[in-house]
């Protein structure tokens, strides 16, 4: 206890003139690329970006030049960044025009892409390099205490004026639905997350309240992440440039000024990601309150969001097997807890407040409109296949919604899922069968929309076995749906410039690369946060909403930061503050 107040008041105590020095450009500088991008000013944003990776690499130097071209260290990671750039330039004709914008001719934007990675490859590898060897080299100096109490509050500040913009909180759908179960005006269901829903209840049913927890919880992570890369030696201007300008964007900057699950599961996803790091670079005491942060953090990343549960799966199974393989108790001991978590809200919290589970279509959603997909897109089907669609799904319901004009600028998908009109539907002769689902729904505060996602949801299995046999007859077909209804996955957006989610991979790619075989075999669990996220988006969503990469748009930068300052090996020189887990 005492070792850990002293902590304290060394990162609250005022930082020295040489402490301010380094801290106070670096934190301009990430403001001010947060705040044009969310100005809208998207390339001075990247230029000032560039600016800093200048100041930061001392590109002026010729020395720097010649150790970027020198020998082939930067090979692999300029190739692994064109080979990303190319690929999104291939796939973006695959949009025709209904969902794409602007286009790139083939060859054009193969070349464009391999041309950039070679061009912007060198130099950002070997700032990477230089980055890296210098918090080697740190890691063994004397440095002042970090100032953590005025990294958080530099992080909380644009927070703030995010948050000014839509005060005391921006309303929708899904906590308007939310309030309501909480006030007992229909029952309790799992609709919506059911931990979710009591994180609201516990607070009080104040969103606003919600919303402030938010806000000091993502500053709070921001502020660890920070202490910890100090820790390892990077250098104060780098640290609060890139975790003041690549974290706080306008996506981030939104998604925590609103009361809705995605900000919380993002932010369970962080810890998460905060443990893995400390593991693969084995500077920590897993001491019992790490074991429970890291196993209810991983648990309500799939309470808060269930398609986080893709995480929870894949970090829960390398935690198991890491911790048999080397006997690391510590390890099952955060598995345990994040069983137990998954165990209490789900099986016994469920039950003793009777909470309902209605069919959810929004679950299967993918499956739905791939099927529709395949109809409309003149796809090979049998007339039993054909049967059996019309029994799960109102195609004349799904014909009208696609030739609604007030939905044109939306994604097939988009049209299908948003389209509300539930009270309105008459249902034809054939889709007599769904008027007991408008009936049973009259008078609700209706979530699930329509017809459509009402009638996807009351037979999963079935849907799902007719999308795979229609998968497997129209493999070309169904794929390029799914990359059409999840555009916001693979496509530059065209408004965050080069702050898109896009480039933010290619970063965390590049600094992955830097580093040697070895390095790669024992650095890649680091990986699993931001490619369950991915994954988790193109199996789950067709609704193409950007919230959805939250966790990516969060966690790139300081993922990309790890790699780079591990890229040289393990050390042992922070051993005298901490151990490593047993």
């Amino acid at each position: 206890m005492k070792r850990m107040l002293q902590r304290m008041a060394a990162h609250c105590a005022p930082p020295s003139p040489g402490t301010l020095r380094a801290m106070v450009p670096g934190v301009l500088c990430g403001w001010g690329c947060a705040g044009l991008l969310a100005l809208g000013h998207r390339w001075l944003a990247g230029a000032l970006a560039l600016a800093a990776a200048v100041a930061a690499g001392g590109w002026w130097q010729p020395a720097f030049w010649k150790e970027s071209w020198r020998g082939r260290g930067w090979v692999l990671p300029s190739l692994v960044l064109g080979v990303i750039l190319a690929a999104v330039m291939l796939l973006e004709p695959v949009a025709d025009a209904y969902y794409a914008a602007w286009y790139w001719p083939v060859y054009k934007g193969l070349a464009f892409g391999f041309v950039l990675g070679a061009l912007a490859g060198p130099p950002l590898v070997c700032t990477l390099r230089r980055m890296a060897k210098k918090a080697r080299a740190a890691r063994r100096e004397e440095r002042p205490p970090f100032p953590g109490l005025w990294f958080f509050l530099a992080v909380l500040l644009p927070l703030a004026v995010y948050w000014a913009r839509v005060f005391p909180y921006e309303s929708s759908f899904d906590l308007e639905y939310q309030l309501e179960m909480l006030r007992g005006q229909i029952p309790l269901n799992d609709v919506h997350t059911l931990a979710h829903t009591l994180l609201l209840g516990v607070l009080g049913q104040q969103p606003g309240l919600l919303v402030a927890v938010q806000l000091l919880a993502l500053a709070g992570l921001l502020t660890a992440f920070a202490a910890w890369f100090y820790r390892r030696g990077m250098r104060l201007f780098a640290l609060c440039a890139c975790l003041c300008g690549g974290c706080l964007g306008p996506v981030v900057g939104q998604a925590a000024a609103s009361p809705i699950k995605d900000m919380p599961a993002a932010l369970c996803t962080g810890v998460v990601l905060y443990y893995m790091m400390r593991l693969l670079a084995e500077d920590l005491r897993f001491t019992w309150p790490h074991r429970i942060a890291l196993g209810a953090a991983l648990a309500f990343t799939g309470l808060f969001r269930h398609n986080g549960f893709v995480l929870v799966l894949a970090a829960g199974l390398w935690l198991l097997v890491r911790g048999i393989c080397r006997r690391q108790k510590c390890l099952l001991a955060a598995v345990a807890v994040c069983a137990a978590c998954i165990v209490l809200v789900d099986g016994v919290a469920a039950p003793l407040l009777n909470v309902q589970h209605p069919a959810n279509g929004f679950a299967v959603q993918v499956y739905a409109t791939g099927i529709v997909a395949v109809d409309q897109r003149g796809g090979e089907m049998t007339e039993e296949q054909r049967r059996r669609m019309e029994e799960l799904l109102p195609m004349d319901y799904v014909a009208q919604c696609l030739e609604n004009p007030d939905t044109a600028h939306f994604t097939r998908a988009q049209r299908l899922c948003w389209t509300r009109d539930l009270g309105s539907y008459t249902p034809s002769e054939r889709e007599q069968q769904f008027v007991p689902l408008l009936e049973d729904s009259a008078g609700v505060n209706d979530v699930f929309n329509n017809l459509f996602i009402l009638a996807a949801g009351q037979n999963k299995a079935e849907l799902l076995r007719l999308y795979l046999e229609l998968f497997l007859q129209n493999p070309w077909l169904c794929t390029t749906e799914i990359l059409r209804n999840n555009t916001n996955v693979w496509r530059l957006d065209r408004g965050l410039g080069p702050f898109s989610h896009v480039f933010y991979l290619a970063a965390v790619a590049l600094a992955f690369f830097c580093g040697s075989g070895r390095d790669l075999l024992r650095r890649w669990p680091a990986l699993l946060p931001l490619a369950c996220n991915i994954a988790s988006v193109i199996v789950a969503a067709s609704t193409n909403e950007i919230r959805y990469l939250l966790p990516t748009f969060l966690l790139a930068v300081p993922c990309a930061l790890f790699f780079a300052l591990e890229a040289g090996g393990a050390d042992h020189q922070t051993k005298g503050v901490s151990e490593p887990c047993r």
